[in-house]
């Protein structure tokens, strides 16, 4: 494969990703509860893990009920915004792309509260690109 092909993978992953991130932050910071505008951006099964726990989502229910989750919990954080910075993108080929960003988070009065690097592994689906693995990066 060519150099130009795994270009075309990275920048359509990005294009993916960055819809997904912009989607979220407006979901997040707006107050919204509804996974929904989520969930074509992952595929099932999903394998997340953070610091504490790893689990595996094995159907479209427990995709929405953890995304649902997730809102909930950055509402109780007072949540006011997110930026995604600095995002890596490396094309594995044609069809695996992994990205590494960093989420920067802020309460409602502007202050940063978390910052957590993420990893996260796009696979070409024959819907496109989706989210299949998202793993919290120790700092």
């Amino acid at each position: 494969m060519s150099t130009a092909d795994l270009s075309r993978a990275e920048t359509d992953a990005k294009q993916l990703f960055d819809r997904y991130a912009a989607t979220f932050i407006e979901l997040a910071a707006a107050g919204g509860t509804d996974p929904a505008p989520l969930l074509e951006y992952f595929a099932v099964p999903l394998t997340v893990t953070t610091g504490s726990a790893h689990t595996v989502l094995t159907s479209a229910e427990q995709l929405t009920a953890g995304l649902a989750h997730e809102l909930a919990a950055l509402r109780s954080l007072d949540y006011g915004g997110s930026k995604a910075l600095d995002p890596a993108v490396r094309a594995l080929n044609e069809r695996a792309v992994t990205i590494e960003v960093s989420w920067a988070r802020y309460d409602r009065s502007g202050t940063e509260f978390q910052r957590p690097r993420v990893f996260y592994f796009l696979a070409r689906t024959p819907d496109g690109w989706r989210i299949t693995t998202s793993a919290v990066l120790a700092s």
